[in-house]
């Protein structure tokens, strides 16, 4: 899985090669082999990296070092549906500038849950993109109220 040059770089300074396959890693999680094929083929090729995020002012970082770590129980995740929108979500990495979870939804969605949950991206690839690049334009907020994606909460 390629990215756009700029995300691919960033995936470079944190270690990535071609032909990365950190599958091992991910082996004797339990339950990690029920996550969706898309999910695993990114994760064996990008996880187990802190990336560095593309902020002007701040450092942040995209630690997909979370699962092999253990600093989510992914088996928690298949147990217990997200209050948002009651999907099953699998949890990726953790984003340190908002000391948030990213997620992903069995059809590619990208969630960032912190303090308020918002849906990224409806598309993988563009998810990961945005939340490397920090653009969030196009970022919906889940109001609790209505159960609903909206624009501004």
């Amino acid at each position: 899985m390629k990215f756009r040059k700029e995300v691919q770089k960033q995936f470079q300074k944190a270690g990535w090669y071609e032909g990365r396959n950190v599958k091992e890693k991910f082996s004797s999680i339990p339950r990690f082999d029920e996550y969706p094929e898309f999910l695993k083929v990114f994760l064996y090729e990008y996880g187990d990296l802190e990336i560095e995020t593309l902020t002007e002012n701040a450092k942040g970082i995209l630690n997909l070092k979370a699962i092999p770590s253990k600093l989510y129980d992914i088996q928690y995740c298949f147990e217990t549906p997200r209050y948002f929108g009651n999907i099953i979500a699998y949890p990726i990495a953790d984003y340190h500038l908002d000391s948030a979870t990213l997620l992903c939804d069995i059809n590619g969605g990208v969630y960032m849950d912190g303090d308020f949950p918002c849906l990224v991206s409806k598309d993988f690839k563009i998810g990961i993109e945005k939340v490397i690049m920090e653009d969030y334009s196009d970022t919906l907020e889940w109001n609790p109220e209505t159960k609903e994606w909206v624009e501004e909460y």
